[in-house]
């Protein structure tokens, strides 16, 4: 996708990246949100993005061409400079990464539905047995809203089971301490997939954490209270990392 901007562009703001979450779209996660429509109103340049194996046309259905999946998202990014990002549950998991990886290349990051899954392989097989054969009953409802969100999306069922099987990739605390950019850890009270977002926060040298009462998982992109507390966020000044 093409970087996206209004008539007239702030010059003195880096692009924002707008990132999905596993299972879904830019344009059902933040195409036409309130969000979108103000971070243009300020005059930001918007990057949608589209996470490796997220497409309706056929792609690798191999789990391991998603082994480097950050590496993939990284690609499509690094040529954009100095860049402000939005990231929900698996895009936020990534910018977190990215972030650690190359620190001097984010200024401001709003990681939301994202918590103690950091830490924790991802059920893949489990979400990808649903994805086919359905959702067992009396599965989790975060589960049965993932993969009714993944069906919606109208993506190529077989990648996305692919991306969620990926060989698994470590991530402690040791790479969230590398991370220089402002983070706000946004998650909701009731996330079941994202748990606590505590140890997360207290891992980044530059963290802040919002607690949204009420609010699962799935729905926390969409959240009007997500949505202004990453406004307010992105809108403040700080200092901007040097270029590499």
């Amino acid at each position: 996708m093409n970087a996206v901007s209004a008539h007239h562009v702030d010059q003195s703001l880096p692009p924002v990246a707008l990132i999905h979450g596993w299972g879904s779209s830019y344009d059902r996660t933040w195409r036409g949100t309130w969000l979108e429509r103000e971070l243009l109103a300020q005059g930001r340049t918007l990057i949608p993005v589209a996470l490796p194996g997220h497409s309706p046309n056929v792609a690798s259905a191999r789990p391991e061409d998603y082994a480097e999946i950050a590496d993939q998202l990284w690609r499509t990014l690094e040529r954009h400079g100095c860049l402000d990002a939005v990231g929900f549950s698996l895009g936020g998991k990534l910018l977190l990464r990215l972030a650690a990886d190359h620190p001097t290349r984010f200024r401001r990051l709003v990681i939301a539905g994202v918590g103690e899954n950091l830490f924790s392989v991802e059920n893949g097989t489990a979400v990808s047995k649903a994805l086919f054969h359905g959702v067992p009953h009396g599965a989790p409802r975060g589960l049965r809203q993932v993969v009714d969100e993944a069906l919606a999306s109208g993506n190529d069922l077989s990648a996305m089971a692919a991306v969620i099987c990926r060989p698994p990739q470590a991530f402690g605390e040791e790479l969230l301490a590398r991370i220089t950019a402002g983070v706000l850890m946004v998650t909701g009270e009731d996330d079941e997939i994202a748990r606590s977002s505590d140890a997360v926060t207290r891992s980044l040298p530059n963290g802040r954490l919002v607690l949204i009462p009420g609010l699962g998982h799935v729905e926390t992109p969409a959240a009007r209270a997500v949505q202004e507390y990453a406004l307010t966020f992105l809108s403040e000044e700080c200092s901007s990392p040097a270029p590499p």
